[in-house]
This record gives structure tokens, C-alpha cells and sequence, in this order.
């Protein structure tokens, strides 16, 4: 069962506190690249509407985060779990990791990185999202500011957005573990306000811009899937002489 879209019911029928805070398109893009079945961890989430869904589409879910209280589904648990630390988990349990919106959080994503393919089976597979930082609207606006898009001070100081992923530090982390960046997808085309905020217009504007090719140069968020290879990693802290 490989779900394509995640039903607009399915959506709609979550409690608001549950439905998605992310950019739209985002919760959509991550299910399109989930596995046919198996057990899913889902690494900060947050009130629990996406473990819900995953639970209701047959997966077998084990969540995390680091505010457990937060978790509103009563059928399922969460864990604590600060996500720059090691995951108190056995290894190679689980078919897939979800972190959605999650490493721009993260003090130590790296770590978190290998942890998560750490906990992986072989062949599973790591997906996650982040603020696109190639596209033209983040190039644009660090060529005058400085800054990136949901990188502002709105977004550091409303949810702690501290550290930009760049695709080319994704790949090098990977080259220093067992992943191996399988490809990399990406939301829609757009940009969020001067206040970080995204746009949830779906009039004329939405239109125009549905019509443009959806890249790495015009995505908002980007979505990650690292593949767990057994390969020959690249030993840390070398230096040519």
C-alpha cells in the first residue's frame, strides 16, 4: 500500500490542534515516499497528527519528541526523546524514520542523522523535510539580508530554527555513515512572508505559480530520502598534508 496523496478526508478529519503546521504540500510529499508497510519512527512528533495517520494507514508507528506532553492521540504513545542526543533505541528496528520539519531545529543534526540510520534495517530509509535553501527566493533575499527564508528571526524566536541544511552538507554527512542520499523531492513552488510565515493563498497567485517547474531552485521545502547502504565511509577530521 503505497499512498500517492493522503486522502483530503484524512486530513480534514483531524483535530485542528493535529492538522498540519508545516508549509502545505509537505505532510503530502513525505507520504508519497513512505515504504508499502512496516514500522515507521516518527522523530518529533509534535501533537501527533502524523503518527495518526500513519497508525490509521496500517503502519506500525513509534513516536518521539521532545515535549511528549504535547502528544494528543490517546490510542498512542510517545516518548521523550532530544533528538541531538543518541536515541535510546536498538539498532536496525524500524523500515523507515520520518522527521518532519525537524532538522532546522536541531543544535546537532548530524548526529541525529546517523543515529537515525543507525536505527534503521538495512535498505530502510530516512525522510525528511527542510526549508529549501537553493531555490532563487533564498538566494535573492541572502544576497540583500544576509538571511533565508524561515530563517528570520520570526522563525528563531517562534520555533527555534537554528540550523540551515544545505543539500551538499546532507551528502557529506551521509559520505561519513551508511546513507546514501537517494533523492531529493520538493514541496511546491513558493516562498513564505517577510514574517516567515507560509502562504496558504489558493487564488490567482497560486495558480500562476502551480504552473512553473517544481525544482530545486524554485521548492519551498525540500524533502530528503537516505537510503542505509553498507558502504565505505569517509574517515572524519583528515587532513591532506
Amino acid at each position: 500500500m503505497i499512498l500517492s496523496t493522503i486522502p483530503a478526508n484524512s486530513l480534514a478529519a483531524l483535530p485542528l490542534d493535529m492538522r498540519p503546521q508545516t508549509a502545505p504540500m509537505v505532510w503530502q510529499r513525505v507520504f508519497n515516499l513512505l515504504p508499502d508497510s512496516g514500522r515507521v519512527l516518527n522523530a518529533g512528533a509534535g501533537r501527533g497528527g502524523m503518527s495518526l495517520l500513519l497508525d490509521q494507514h496500517g503502519y506500525r508507528v513509534t513516536s518521539v519528541d521532545l515535549h511528549p506532553d504535547h502528544f494528543q492521540v490517546g490510542h498512542l504513545t510517545c516518548q521523550f526523546a532530544d533528538l541531538n542526543k543518541p536515541l535510546a533505541l536498538g539498532e536496525e528496528g524500524f523500515d523507515a524514520v520520518l522527521a518532519v520539519e525537524v532538522f532546522e531545529h536541531l543544535e546537532n543534526p548530524w548526529g541525529f542523522l546517523r543515529e537515525a540510520l543507525r536505527v534503521l534495517k538495512d535498505g530502510g530509509s530516512l525522510i525528511f523535510t527542510t526549508p529549501n535553501l537553493s531555490n532563487i527566493a533564498s538566494r535573492v533575499l541572502f544576497l540583500f539580508e544576509g538571511l533565508f527564508p524561515y530563517f528570520r528571526e520570526e522563525s528563531f524566536h517562534g520555533c527555534y530554527h537554528v540550523t540551515p541544511i544545505f543539500n551538499w552538507s546532507v551528502e557529506r554527512a551521509c559520505r561519513t555513515s551508511d546513507g546514501v542520499v537517494e533523492k531529493v523531492l520538493f514541496s511546491r513552488v513558493d516562498w513564505p512572508t517577510k514574517s516567515d510565515v507560509p502562504r496558504y493563498d489558493e487564488g490567482i497567485r497560486r495558480k500562476l505559480l502551480n504552473l512553473l517547474p517544481l525544482n530545486h531552485l524554485t521548492g519551498e521545502v525540500a524533502c530528503y530520502v537516505v537510503k542505509k547502504k553498507a558502504t565505505a565511509k569517509m574517515e572524519i577530521g583528515l587532513h591532506y598534508k
